[in-house]
């Protein structure tokens, strides 16, 4: 076996302690505690958020915004309940104008978009930091909204529990901040839509999942639809956060059989994975925000009243072992 001198050239520098001014993939000797140590990419981990604010285990709830900013709003039972996330506690703030369930929604915290749902299948309501209002009303009412995302001004809703006539949808809607417009194009495969969750932009979309523990995965690109590589495990009604070249699925209904998900996915732009970092509640219908780099998952069934926090891989000083 190769040295590490014989690879790179140069010996492991020998230190008394571990050095300030670290450079990714550095290695040295700790004298003073006799072990090897790198700053090198430690793996993801996921830990415990804060309770959400005392409006029980919701589920089948909008999310959106990021892990220091977020916002959870609506959800079953049916409540006007919006709170806020600073990435350690939920509040409770301004109710919405109505209940619902079923929302999809789109945004930041400031800028946050609910779109169709149970009890308001053709409505849409925009928040502004601190108040609900109007939006547009959608061209064909949904429920189970969940194919949306993008931000207040520049939303896509694809598919959906159409109603009526009461089926799933391959319908595309695109929202400007004021109107709806139903696009020429359609979702492959109406089925998946009431089951599936989007993430992305108007233009650059990830689709995953949906009907029967799906293992679908489509790219969006602003006029067409194209197959990606599948999702290393079929899921559906999970949790989806991020872009179209790096994306995050999170909890759900897992393959073959159901139930509640602890399992993270990732996908790189090219090939989903299963990370080795995994969620303490098992759970489907929950709300997130966030980036491939930090993300909350809040509530969700089987009532759930918790937050989790996944944060990415990132550089680390690590002791080295031959294990």
């Amino acid at each position: 076996m190769a040295t590490y001198r014989e690879i790179y050239g140069r010996r492991v520098e020998v230190l008394s302690a571990d050095p300030s001014n670290l450079k990714a993939g550095q290695i040295w000797y700790n004298s003073a505690s006799g072990t090897v140590k790198g700053y090198v990419l430690a793996p993801g981990t996921i830990a415990a958020g804060g309770a959400p604010g005392g409006n029980g285990g919701k589920t089948q709830l909008g999310g959106c915004g990021t892990v220091t900013a977020g916002l959870i709003f609506a959800g079953e039972p049916s409540t006007t309940a919006t709170e806020e996330y600073d990435g350690t506690s939920w509040t409770n703030v301004n109710a919405a104008p109505t209940g619902g369930t079923d929302v999809g929604s789109a945004g930041t915290q400031t800028a946050a978009l609910w779109v169709g749902g149970t009890g308001t299948t053709g409505s849409s309501f925009e928040y502004d930091g601190t108040n609900w209002s109007s939006g547009g009303g959608l061209g064909t009412a949904m429920r189970f909204a969940v194919g949306t995302c993008g931000l207040q001004t520049a939303a896509m809703l694809t598919g959906g529990y159409q109603t009526p006539p009461g089926t799933p949808s391959a319908i595309m809607q695109s929202y400007d901040g004021s109107s709806w417009t139903t696009i020429p194009q359609s979702y492959p495969t109406s089925a998946d839509t009431p089951a599936f969750r989007t993430s992305g932009t108007q233009t650059a979309i990830i689709s995953a999942g949906g009907n029967s523990y799906a293992t679908t995965s489509l790219d969006w690109d602003g006029s067409s639809w194209t197959a990606n590589n599948p999702l290393s495990v079929g899921v559906s009604a999970q949790v989806q956060q991020g872009t179209q070249t790096a994306s995050l699925v999170a909890t759900g209904h897992p393959a073959p059989s159901g139930g509640y998900s602890t399992r993270l996915q990732e996908f790189d732009g090219t090939n989903w994975s299963t990370s080795p970092a995994t969620f303490s509640t098992g759970r489907s219908q929950a709300a997130g925000g966030g980036t491939t780099s930090a993300m909350f998952v809040a509530n969700g069934a089987p009532s759930v009243d918790a937050t989790e926090v996944y944060t990415g891989p990132a550089l680390a000083t690590k002791t080295l072992t031959t294990s």
